[in-house]
């Protein structure tokens, strides 16, 4: 049994031995290569098909820098409110209270009349006769002064402007305000529309061999400014203290002696002789009223509101490599809005040409500043020249709430609203 199996073996191998000698000569040996090829390949180093050079640049750094430029694609618009409310700038005390030093009012004013120095003793009691008149000389004896004497519940001191206010022997006396009807514009901003920002965001997980989940970060800061002037009307506020004159009422622009230390000097009421023309008016009245006219009053007005905001973003971001240089990124968060302004306003009441001491009108700018929360979503393309450097465009919806400035009753809405902003720039790897 044995020598039969060995009988059928040994033929065989000896078949393949002597076959071993043609497949030999059939294997083509590789050629050695080129020297020259070979040097090139050795100094370039060892590269990875494509399909994984997506992982090579997508591994590179965890950190993403963004550096770019962000547009505005919504205009922003500003809406002012509440305007026209011009508040009194004269305090003028009770129409019967005697302890004050100067009722002064937008057309006039009434002094507290006090005794002369010439027309006391050394011991300040009163030398001249109420309700007459009393001299003064000089050192040779010659009278020099023929004037009105001090007399309680009267003053010498006293002055208006304007023909109209003197009515059946009375002097009216008149503070002017202000109240608003409501008076709105809304104006788009000058701002550019143009802004910087910074991003970076951090790799935290990893889908596949192309896509990873990041948590990113950006701060942008953007411009914006807006004014109106318009000519605008509203409710006329006019405060009215009746005085009686005690005499033949002076006409219009009448200024008495101590008033000259008050306002400016427009009318003499001393005689060439040195005889005092002074009219007596009533010291206190309780004649007071305070009246309301609608839409009475013309307001010339400036508006004027300017300041930038800083938005914070911060949320998830996905990136995904479709080849090895271009990636997509899309996102969405948390979006803050610190915004910092200046708002200016000059507002002045026309009479008409009716005469006051001073303007009337409101000449004022305060700052404010607010964080306002909202949220944004993004999308971004990227092409990479390197595994750390490239470019990017994209937009991002950025909706918050407005942002509104007040001062003295008038507001100044920013009206930020849901914007769409464009970015471009360049991201780096590190």
């Amino acid at each position: 049994m044995f020598t039969n199996s060995f009988s059928r073996i040994l033929p065989l191998g000896l078949s393949a031995l002597l076959a071993l000698p043609v497949v030999a000569q059939q294997v083509e040996v590789p050629e050695e290569p080129n020297p020259e090829d070979k040097a090139l390949a050795e100094a370039q180093g060892f590269r990875l098909p494509p399909q994984l050079r997506r992982v090579d640049y997508r591994d590179a750094n965890p950190w993403v820098l963004h550096a770019n430029v962000r547009y505005s694609q919504t205009e922003s618009a500003v809406k002012f409110g509440g305007l026209g409310a011009i508040p009194s700038t004269r305090n003028v005390p009770g129409a019967d209270q005697t302890d004050f030093q100067l009722r002064q009012y937008d057309d006039g004013g009434v002094a507290l009349d006090v005794l002369r120095e010439n027309e006391t003793d050394a011991s300040g009691n009163q030398t001249s006769t109420p309700g007459g008149r009393y001299q003064v000389t000089n050192d040779d004896g010659d009278v020099v002064g023929d004037l009105l004497s001090y007399t309680p519940g009267q003053t010498r001191d006293w002055a208006f402007l304007s023909d109209s206010q003197i009515v059946n022997g009375q002097l009216h006396l008149n503070t002017f305000s202000t109240e608003s009807t409501g008076a709105n514009f809304a104006r788009d901003t000058d701002g550019s529309g143009l802004g910087m920002e910074l991003g970076v965001s951090k790799r935290i997980l990893k889908f596949g061999r192309n896509t990873d989940l990041s948590f990113s970060a950006a701060i942008g800061l953007t411009d914006f400014k807006a004014g109106a002037s318009e000519r605008i009307t509203a409710n006329l506020i006019t405060l009215t203290d009746v005085y009686n004159v005690l005499g033949t009422p002076p006409a219009a622009s009448y200024l008495a002696p101590d008033f000259d230390a008050l306002f400016d000097d427009i009318g003499n009421i001393v005689d060439g002789e040195g005889r005092e023309i002074t009219i007596p008016l009533q010291q206190i009245t309780p004649d007071r009223s305070v009246t309301t006219l609608p839409n009475g009053a013309n307001v010339e007005g400036t508006w004027d509101i300017k300041g930038a905001y800083y938005s914070i973003r911060l949320g998830p971001e996905i990136r995904s490599h479709i080849s090895e240089k271009l990636a997509f990124t899309a996102g969405a968060g948390f979006l803050g809005v610190y915004v910092g302004s200046d708002f200016s306003v000059s507002e002045v009441l026309d009479l008409d040409g009716y005469p006051t001491f001073a303007t009337i009108g409101v000449n004022q700018t305060e700052n404010m500043s607010d964080l306002i929360a909202g949220f944004y979503a993004e999308a971004t393309v990227e092409y990479w020249f390197t595994q750390r450097t490239g470019i990017f465009l994209g937009a991002t919806f950025e909706s918050v709430d407005d942002f509104v400035q007040t001062l003295g009753g008038r507001t100044a809405s920013v009206l930020l609203g849901d914007a769409t902003v464009v970015r471009f720039g360049i991201i780096h790897r590190f």
